[in-house]
């Protein structure tokens, strides 16, 4: 295997669980490890994570207004305010944590004495897997649950109740394969529909039950077949971004086909995605395009007639497709 294949195969294998016990003092000194080429000795690495810490720190405390009304506001700012500094105990015992760990290794001379450190080629692997975390769940993620209820509410409201001149749907379907549920999408749905239906997996069926919203009724699929009968609901609601629908022998081409049988004439089914990322010369964003296509690698992006042609040959007889605040929708109408 190339060392190339290698650290693909590391990274899809790395998980959270695998490096819960990290903090963040050891990942700034593989990181900082990573930066030298040669050995270091160990007084020098010490010397840059304190000077790196300590400038951080100052970052911080310039960068944050604080609302001393606040709940938590005091005591946030005596942690900021504490000049504790960064212990050689602590630096000693982190590496012989990740000298255990295989993440970092150690030089010795004749007599046995550590002379300096560097980094094994497992470091950079996990560091890139770290990054990987933090980019999708940390950053991307968390901004798009938060911004996109807003964006979906918006798009139904304007593309569906204002044409159709109506205040809600009947009955509705939301269709998810994530492991994850956008809570305040499913409570505009709700309040956006009469019966609402939705198609999770169990474990996400049972978080949302658990947040006490009424009429919602959970579907489910047979041999590719969705539970409900033919002309049944006014909508069905599903992102299409997935790889795959992690149903065997289900595809989400089979699911989007299943959404238009099962919805009534005249109405729509809504599909929602990301459009291809764009080809661009720029020294900074490059890089992020890069590591954004790294790191979503279960993700499936399209154009807007990749996107029009799917919702034809699944069955709707029209489709509107266009990219609103960046996110791509499809509307199928029956």
């Amino acid at each position: 295997m190339t060392e190339k294949g290698e650290k693909s195969t590391f990274m899809e294998i790395i998980s959270i669980k695998n490096i819960v016990n990290l903090s963040i003092v050891d990942m700034v000194m593989l990181q900082l490890l990573l930066k030298h080429e040669k050995p270091v000795v160990r007084h020098i690495l010490y010397n840059e994570i304190s000077q790196f810490l300590n400038r951080e720190k100052q970052k911080v405390v310039k960068s944050i207004k604080f609302d001393r009304q606040s709940p938590g506001a005091k005591e946030f700012k005596e942690l900021l305010d504490n000049d504790k500094k960064f212990s050689t105990s602590s630096f000693y015992n982190s590496l012989k944590n990740l000298e255990g760990d295989g993440l970092i290794k150690s030089n010795k001379n004749e007599k046995d004495r550590i002379i300096s450190v560097e980094a094994t080629k497992f470091t950079e692997i996990l560091i890139n897997t770290i990054s990987k975390h933090i980019m999708r769940f940390g950053l991307i993620e968390a901004e798009k649950n938060k911004l996109f209820p807003d964006i979906i509410k918006e798009v139904i409201q304007k593309e569906v109740f204002e044409v159709k001149e109506i205040k809600k749907f009947g009955t509705a379907l939301y269709i998810s394969f994530s492991d994850f549920i956008n809570t305040k999408c499913i409570k505009f749905l709700v309040n956006a529909t009469d019966n609402l239906f939705v198609l999770l997996k169990e474990e996400v069926f049972e978080n949302i039950c658990k947040m006490g919203l009424e009429n919602i009724q959970n579907s489910s699929v047979f041999g590719g077949t969705i539970r409900e009968s033919d002309n049944f609901f006014d909508a069905v609601i599903m992102p299409y971004h997935f790889k795959t629908t992690e149903l065997k022998d289900v595809t989400k081409k089979t699911i989007l086909k299943e959404a238009f049988r099962i919805t009534k004439e005249n109405g729509v089914v809504i599909i929602h995605g990301y459009s291809d990322l764009p080809n661009i010369e720029h020294a900074l964003l490059n890089t992020y395009i890069k590591w954004v296509k790294n790191v979503y690698t279960d993700i499936d992006t399209s154009s807007e007639n990749g996107f029009k042609d799917e919702l034809l040959n699944a069955g709707a007889k029209e489709a509107k497709v266009f990219v609103y605040k960046g996110n791509l929708f499809g509307i199928g109408r029956k």
